[in-house]
């Protein structure tokens, strides 16, 4: 298809051009500089305009160029929304350069200090919702925003409140079966928060027409998927609850017991469907998955002190309460420190703790 006629004029590319430089915040002074600036123009308007273009567009080619209708049209959106975009507060800024992709060429994600790196972020944008609604949008549209803050940090406090705007916002630009995967259980689970049906039914309709059995998912994301499927048949379908209950054993006994690496030493799909089975009220499938999880798998450092077993934990002694086991119960006391709970579902999780809590002293 020919591109479309570029009626600006030469002095109007000069004019743009200098606006660009002298407005935007990426310097062009050499023909480097274009590397960065296409990142930042993806980053403010969403639209791609390769390293090649601008640079030819800058004057940094020797062959003589008449830029298109399509790039004039990009670049002038970059400064006008760069311009509206300049109130943005240093805080914002610098968390959006956290996750600028020229940084992940000199990195390992698998690095503890980018890890840790990765969790204050996610603390400091918890604790100041405003700092959140300036940078979500774009953290959205960039895949390491995505991978390394909204893959790794639904916060179900933030939920209902902010993050349910962000994960729509990671909907409109993911492309992953996985990436799409996860963020619509997210919204599920947000649903449920907010007691929306209507949002429950959606999500579950999408993520049923979704799946691909033969696909491979992280055990989080496949924990997810059927924690979203027992809460949803429960409410919506329940005559079909049991099934889903029996696919998910059959699918347990196929999970591997040593991966590593990527957050799989932990049993994340053990995890999800335990928060599933306790929603549904299966409270003797939920102590045998439980058991499962803690037995069948090693300890891990990193999800000690994230309370992630202990969590586990707390499942099983809720599940024994609403068996009429509080003697069973109590003694597992010892196993759940809550001040252990990681922040995302710290609150979540205090919450039941708070419930085994008090039929614990009883």
């Amino acid at each position: 298809m020919a591109r479309k006629p570029n009626l600006i004029s030469k002095e109007e590319i000069h004019q743009l051009s200098t606006l660009i430089k002298e407005k935007g915040s990426i310097p062009i002074v050499h023909a480097v500089d274009c590397k960065q600036l296409s990142y930042h123009v993806h980053t403010i308007t969403g639209k791609n305009l390769s390293e090649s273009t601008l640079k030819r567009f800058f004057g940094f080619s020797k062959n003589e160029f008449s830029p298109s209708y399509d790039t004039v049209r990009i670049l002038k959106q970059y400064v006008t929304q760069h311009i509206q975009s300049a109130k943005v507060s240093d805080a914002a800024s610098l968390v959006l350069d956290f996750f600028n992709p020229l940084h992940f060429e000199q990195i390992s994600t698998a690095d503890n200090s980018f890890r840790a790196a990765c969790r204050s972020i996610a603390l400091s944008l918890k604790k100041d919702t405003l700092l959140l609604e300036q940078v979500m949008e774009p953290l959205a549209g960039s895949a390491y925003g995505r991978r390394f803050y909204y893959d790794l940090f639904a916060d179900y406090e933030l939920l209902p409140k902010v993050q349910k705007k962000g994960y729509a916002l990671y909907l409109q630009h993911e492309k992953t079966y996985e990436g799409k995967m996860f963020a619509h259980c997210i919204l599920f689970l947000c649903g449920f928060f907010e007691n929306n049906h209507d949002l429950m039914k959606d999500k579950w309709k999408t993520i049923s027409a979704l799946y691909q059995p033969k696909s491979k998912l992280h055990p989080f994301v496949l924990g997810r998927y059927f924690q979203t499927q027992l809460m949803a048949h429960h409410l919506f379908k329940p005559a079909e609850t049991k099934k889903i209950i029996d696919d998910v054993f059959k699918i347990e006994k196929k999970m591997p017991r040593n991966e590593a690496g990527n957050f799989k030493e932990f049993p994340g799909f053990h995890y999800f469907v335990c928060d599933g089975l306790w929603h549904i009220g299966a409270y003797d499938q939920l102590l045998k998955m439980s058991a499962i999880a803690l037995m069948e798998f090693r300890k891990y450092k990193e999800f000690t002190w994230k309370g992630y077993y202990d969590q586990l934990y707390l499942y099983r002694a809720l599940a024994l309460i609403r068996l009429g086991k509080s003697k069973q119960a109590q003694q597992l006391s010892t196993r759940i420190q809550p001040e252990r709970f990681y922040f995302p579902t710290k609150n979540y999780f205090d919450q039941l703790y708070r419930e085994f809590v008090d039929h614990r002293d009883q």
